[in-house]
């Protein structure tokens, strides 16, 4: 008990020095009492952009591929009260592509071969054959302006004829600003499918509607993914 009080004390007060204490409040308000959030689904498939490789990359960053029957690679602070998570998406199939710097991870992002169910927010995405559904892109907010998002994303991307997907498709919070143009940047597409989080009192549950058009970020200025 007194391990978990700690852990959670200690996530808190990095919050507190990463958002400062408004924003954090903010966001605990969100997590704990009510938040809706609005995101659209985007996909990628083979061949609707020329992704690069990994020259543009900063040469301290490296990337490794866990699948199940492997071991995590050490994880840092930031990371590290999700490995017991890790190991049960590991343990279930899903594969992870870790950010490394110097060999410790600083970022992620997973893919599921199968059909992806959330019990926690309650969504369910089929996945067919040749598929990929990505999901927890993280990137320690420690690391974020040093060029990690986007070769991770080019990596993954690189690696998809060798993990047998020929197109992939996840979610992305219209909020999340980095995450849509780093992927507009990649050459994903909005799949013209919007999915609204709710969170009430510790309730949690997943509406999805069709839209017509592109809704980009929540940013009017930025630039906007073309509709699939």
């Amino acid at each position: 008990m007194s391990n978990s009080m700690g852990t959670k004390s200690k996530r808190l007060i990095q919050r507190f020095r990463e958002l400062g204490i408004a924003a954090t409040l903010r966001k605990l308000f969100a997590d704990r009492v009510m938040r809706r959030s609005t995101s659209v689904i985007v996909e990628y498939q083979a061949g609707w952009s020329v992704v690069g490789d990994g020259a543009q990359s900063p040469p301290w960053l490296s990337f490794r591929t866990v699948r199940k029957g492997d071991e995590l690679p050490p994880l840092n602070d930031w990371l590290a009260w999700r490995d017991a998570g890790f190991a049960a998406m590991l343990e279930a199939g899903k594969v992870g592509i870790f950010a490394l710097d110097d060999g410790v991870a600083i970022g992620c992002v997973w893919l599921s071969f199968a059909d992806h169910h959330d019990p926690v927010a309650r969504e369910h995405y089929p996945v067919r054959e040749r598929e990929g559904y990505h999901y927890c892109w993280l990137v320690d907010p420690a690391d974020r302006r040093r060029n990690v998002a986007l070769p991770m994303c080019r990596y993954m991307l690189n690696n998809f004829p060798i993990l047998g997907i020929d197109r992939s498709f996840g979610v992305v919070d219209r909020v999340n600003r980095p995450s849509y143009l780093i992927q507009l940047r990649m050459g994903y597409r909005e799949r013209g499918v919007k999915v609204v989080h709710h969170h009430l009192f510790g309730w949690r549950w997943t509406t999805m509607s069709r839209y017509d058009g592109v809704l980009g970020t929540t940013n009017p200025k930025d630039r906007k993914m073309p509709r699939e």
